[in-house]
């Protein structure tokens, strides 16, 4: 005796919505009263979205600047490319942990992050 039987599904989505990939860019190193430019702009939605949302945040600081821990240093919807307003100064100098969180249009996020290396 041989069952056969068929399965209907109706009003299923099969597919999943993947993350975004969040890319912060290349590592940075700078001076001592130069300004710094941060650029996500290559992260991307991967089922096809749109990104809709960037914030980048201070996740490690150098130990004189530990209140910098958590500042979020900018964010919005035309946040992948930004400048720092003001100049680098003798107390920034040390290794920061700059971290880039995107949000596509499914609310799914990712982060990515970056060094910036502060020197005299």
């Amino acid at each position: 005796m041989t069952l056969t039987l068929a399965l209907t599904l109706t009003g299923c989505a099969l597919a999943t919505k993947a993350p975004p990939r969040a890319y912060a860019g290349p590592d940075i190193s700078t001076r001592v009263g130069e300004t710094v430019s941060f650029d996500g702009s290559q992260s991307v939605d991967l089922d096809g979205g749109q990104i809709v949302h960037y914030r980048w945040k201070v996740t490690a600081a150098p130990e004189r600047r530990e209140e910098e821990i958590g500042r979020i240093l900018h964010e919005g919807a035309d946040a992948a490319v930004w400048t720092m307003q003001s100049a680098l100064t003798e107390e920034d100098i040390g290794e920061w942990v700059i971290e880039l969180e995107v949000t596509d249009d499914d609310g799914q996020s990712a982060t990515d992050d970056l060094i910036m290396t502060v020197v005299p």
